[in-house]
């Protein structure tokens, strides 16, 4: 067996299942996408350490832990379509591509999506793709979608993204508003005519600074 492939088992038997992530399409998209395809090769030796893992232009891939819970808790069906909110460097789109029918991710930085895009191909991913744009804006053009996530903390999440949900959409994330110091991991469901939120787990990730000015979406009192 070759070496990534023994980390990728570690990743999942050590990091996944010993932190609650328990869905076997989960774990099984988790064992069949090659992490280390979507960083640099210099860094390929980092692909699979437990923490944020940085890959250049202040990009991140998330922890594969705090990743794989978010997109747990998704409850994603083969039929869906999915948003991926800063996909980065293609990985989180990689392996949503297995849980859906199809998968639009968002990345700001150009260089990035267009790896992104390469190395998706590259591993045979047909039913994704990584467009350049602001992570703010989503992509309405293919909206709604059934899910959305966003790869990194917000301090708000803009009620214009919750917009693009279906009825009884998910959207997931970490929130950490500016005055407090511990992140935490909501969900997001649109129901009837507004959104019910829950707290998933405390976290603490990258923070995208593109959500640090967007308006708090205010719930019904």
């Amino acid at each position: 067996m070759q070496v990534f492939e023994q980390r990728r088992l570690l990743m999942i038997e050590t990091q996944l299942r010993t932190n609650k992530v328990t869905d076997n399409r989960v774990l099984d998209a988790f064992g069949v996408i090659p992490r280390e395809v979507f960083v640099d090769p210099e860094r390929s030796e980092l692909a699979y350490i437990d923490e944020d893992l940085a890959i250049g232009h202040g990009r991140f891939l998330l922890e594969p832990m705090v990743f794989a819970r978010l997109v747990q808790a998704l409850d994603l069906k083969k039929e869906d379509s999915v948003l991926d909110i800063g996909a980065a460097s293609g990985y989180s789109s990689a392996v949503l591509s297995r849980l859906v029918q199809s998968v639009v991710g968002i990345e700001k930085v150009e260089s990035l999506a267009e790896f992104g895009q390469k190395k998706m191909s590259e591993i045979d991913v047909d039913n994704a793709v990584i467009l350049g744009g602001a992570l703010t804006d989503g992509f309405n053009d293919d909206a709604p979608y059934n899910a959305i996530i966003i790869e990194g903390t917000v301090e708000a999440v803009p009620e214009s993204l919750l917009e693009q949900l279906t009825p009884d959409g998910r959207l997931v994330t970490i929130v950490k508003p500016a005055d407090e110091v511990q992140g935490r991991a909501l969900k997001y469901v649109r129901s009837g005519s507004g959104f019910a939120h829950s707290v998933l787990f405390d976290a603490n990730t990258p923070v995208l600074d593109d959500f640090a000015q967007t308006r708090q979406f205010e719930f019904g009192a």
